[in-house]
């Protein structure tokens, strides 16, 4: 499960960085507004930094394989949750 997590943590990031240059470029999203999927790319770039700094913290022995795998999915069930809710408003 560890490594599922570890490539769906590089796939969020990727395709946030492409979203949010894609937005830059000045492309227009069609499901919401620029302002919502702007901060939601934002949020997205933060959650996938923030499981790619666990899986380093985890490497140097500072954090638990466990604690990084509930954390993570659960940063990530959260993420697809509050997506779908802000997308929606």
């Amino acid at each position: 499960m560890l490594h599922y997590l570890k490539i769906f943590s590089w796939l969020l990031f990727t395709f946030a960085v492409v979203g949010l240059v894609a937005l830059l470029a000045g492309l227009e999203p069609t499901m919401t507004s620029v302002y919502k999927a702007t901060w939601l790319l934002v949020l997205q770039t933060l959650i996938a930094s923030v499981l790619l700094l666990g899986f380093k913290f985890y490497r140097q022995g500072k954090i638990s394989q466990k604690l990084l795998l509930y954390s993570g999915w659960t940063l990530i069930a959260v993420l697809v949750i509050a997506g779908q809710i802000w997308i929606n408003l």
